[in-house]
């Protein structure tokens, strides 16, 4: 048995367990639809035609999936003026699975809605006998460990040790010293070799 269809503008010639494609219809995946406008029913040499549709027919589907057609490029083009424009479309559709088709009683056929697994949420719970405690945070204080060492040193190192900071800034001093000169160095304008006539 076979029947034509017609949704979304288009006819299309089904039979059950074939798979179509479709202009898009408002249905979630899983869910059954039923297609009311029934143009013709054939099974073999026996033909039934609707003036235009088919009285109290009709096709129940299921929709394995919403998905999208190719992608279709279009361009707008006028001629000597330097104007064109590109565009894209993707056509939505969905795909359907015949379930069954029903030359009598299609307004009887009531479609089933997917079933949706529950989403369980995670609730945090408090019980009476327990409230939540939070802790405090405990800082401590921080502590200067220069002024220790310097308390802790006898006076003659502390002496050899400001000797040895200032022998250390000095060298630091040197190699910036030294690096500038070697930058102007480098930078120093050659002299031409051509001789002015």
């Amino acid at each position: 048995m076979y029947a034509v269809v017609k949704t979304g503008g288009k006819q299309y010639r089904v039979e059950k367990e074939d798979v179509v494609l479709v202009e898009k219809l408002n249905a979630n995946d899983g869910d059954q639809v039923v297609l009311s406008n029934v143009l013709m029913i054939g099974e073999g040499k026996k033909v039934t035609l609707g003036n235009p549709m088919i009285n109290d027919a009709a096709v129940m589907a299921k929709v394995v999936r919403q998905t999208r057609g190719p992608k279709i490029t279009m361009i707008y083009k006028r001629r000597r003026k330097n104007s064109r424009r590109k565009q894209g479309h993707k056509q939505d559709l969905t795909l359907l699975k015949i379930i069954d088709i029903a030359e009598k009683g299609g307004s009887k056929l009531t479609p089933k809605k997917a079933s949706t697994k529950p989403t369980v949420s995670k609730v945090k719970t408090e019980t009476k006998d327990e409230p939540l405690v939070t802790k405090p945070k405990v800082t401590k204080p921080k502590v200067e460990t220069k002024a220790k060492t310097a308390v802790t040193k006898s006076p003659d190192k502390i002496i050899k040790a400001e000797n040895k900071n200032k022998t250390v800034a000095a060298k630091s001093k040197e190699k910036k010293v030294t690096g500038q000169a070697k930058t102007k160095a480098a930078t120093k304008i050659k002299k031409s070799t051509t001789k002015d006539k």
